[in-house]
């Protein structure tokens, strides 16, 4: 079994950039931003893009993406990267880091976190609780991929991987696991409103 594949690999943001997320960030204000799953840093880039030097861009993945991604932005002329490199031994992922960020700088340190990593309950239920007590209110949560399951990705499905059937039941390889981390543990939250739907959330400011 290859570890590395143990998230999803060539499927996710096949047509670039998920335009999206740059679009909503840049009405946002927000300045400190961290993505969960770089892949290619499309989004990374398009996000620094906006921001235009200013702020904070700290980056979440294995570590010869978030070198890759870091090495692309500052080609293009952005130095305000931050990585957050994971290895990629079986149990080890970004909510290490994750932990790590928020044992050393504390809550309310980000503006704005995108989650477009693993995509399964076992990553992201937990990077969903980590990611909250680094966003600041005010800040937002975005989701992506509501609807993606391993039994419909290109590159996760078991005829393209069947190591994945040693990894997950078949319940886990049917379900919409990015839904059941929206759906269980966000939209339920009273201190998070839903914005874009299935997709982006705020978290309120207290009264």
């Amino acid at each position: 079994m290859t570890v590395a594949r143990a998230y999803p690999e060539t499927d996710l943001n096949v047509a670039g950039p998920n335009e999206r997320t740059v679009e909503f960030f840049a009405t946002t204000g927000a300045r400190r931003y961290a993505e969960i799953g770089v892949y290619k840093a499309d989004t990374a880039l398009g996000i620094a893009d906006v921001l235009g030097g200013a702020g904070e861009i700290h980056l979440f993945d294995y570590e010869d993406r978030v070198a890759a991604a870091v090495a692309r932005l500052h080609e293009a002329g952005h130095g305000n990267v931050v990585a957050h490199p994971n290895s990629r031994r079986l149990l080890d992922s970004y909510n290490w880091s994750l932990m790590r960020m928020l044992q050393e700088h504390g809550e309310g340190v980000l503006d704005y976190v995108f989650l477009d990593g693993a995509h399964t309950w076992a990553h992201d239920a937990l990077a969903y609780a980590i990611a909250d007590r680094l966003l600041a209110p005010g800040g937002h949560l975005d989701f992506d991929d509501y609807t993606w399951s391993l039994r419909h990705s290109p590159s996760m499905n078991p005829d393209a991987f069947p190591e994945i059937e040693q990894l997950y039941s078949d319940d886990q390889i049917d379900a919409r696991q990015v839904a059941l981390v929206v759906d269980l543990l966000v939209r339920p939250d009273a201190r998070y409103e839903e914005i874009v739907p299935n997709k982006v959330f705020r978290k309120r400011v207290a009264a």
